[in-house]
């Protein structure tokens, strides 16, 4: 034999709490509406197949409707309105539609919620294995640079005759030069 207080529940609590849901209500709401503790709605939840099911089926429309609710802000929408005046002193109604753009915030909650991989607020700027990825992606477009340069300088003597030295390794060109001081600003040793 079970000791303790026996409980208030009705059949009819499952369908007053699946409706209570629907509009949002928590557990603390739902105690307050039946007039017993949290404790007791969570007890009830845990017990009472028919009203767990109840409450989770009218939390899972009330969040449906939010979704839905949160897309359409964040993507835009058109509402349909309707204002009365009074002209000549009888009541006159029209009919319009408000165009309202996207809000940026709910595309941000929207984002942040559905892939926080991208769009969570802080994540960090740079991972430490790319450093190394970054150094030689520095060395091979020095090099690139280097190269063209040289390709560059080529081409023109060629075209001009013998009169352009082509440069060495050692004098290196201008954008060379560039490239090896944003490096060194970085603190990236080519």
């Amino acid at each position: 034999m079970a000791g303790g207080r026996p409980t208030i529940y009705k059949p009819e609590n499952a369908e007053i709490a699946r409706h209570t849901c629907m509009l949002g209500a928590t557990n603390e709401a739902l105690a307050g509406r039946f007039e017993v503790c949290r404790r007791t709605i969570d007890n009830w939840i845990a017990t009472i197949p028919e009203f767990s099911d109840a409450v989770r089926y009218g939390r899972e429309v009330a969040d449906e409707a939010v979704i839905s609710a949160l897309f359409a802000r964040a993507t835009g929408m058109e509402q349909k309105m309707t204002k009365v005046f009074c002209h000549r002193g009888q009541p006159v109604t029209a009919n319009y539609t408000v165009q309202l753009p996207p809000d940026v915030r709910a595309c941000f909650f929207w984002l942040r919620n559905r892939r926080p991989w991208q769009w969570r607020e802080n994540r960090p700027l740079v991972e430490e294995e790319d450093d190394g990825d970054r150094v030689s992606e520095l060395e091979a477009a020095s090099e690139r640079v280097r190269l063209a340069a040289v390709a560059e300088r080529a081409t023109q003597s060629a075209a001009e005759g013998p009169a352009l030295p082509v440069p060495s390794e050692a004098e290196g060109s201008e954008a060379e030069r560039a490239v090896r001081s944003a490096a060194e600003r970085l603190r990236v040793h080519l």
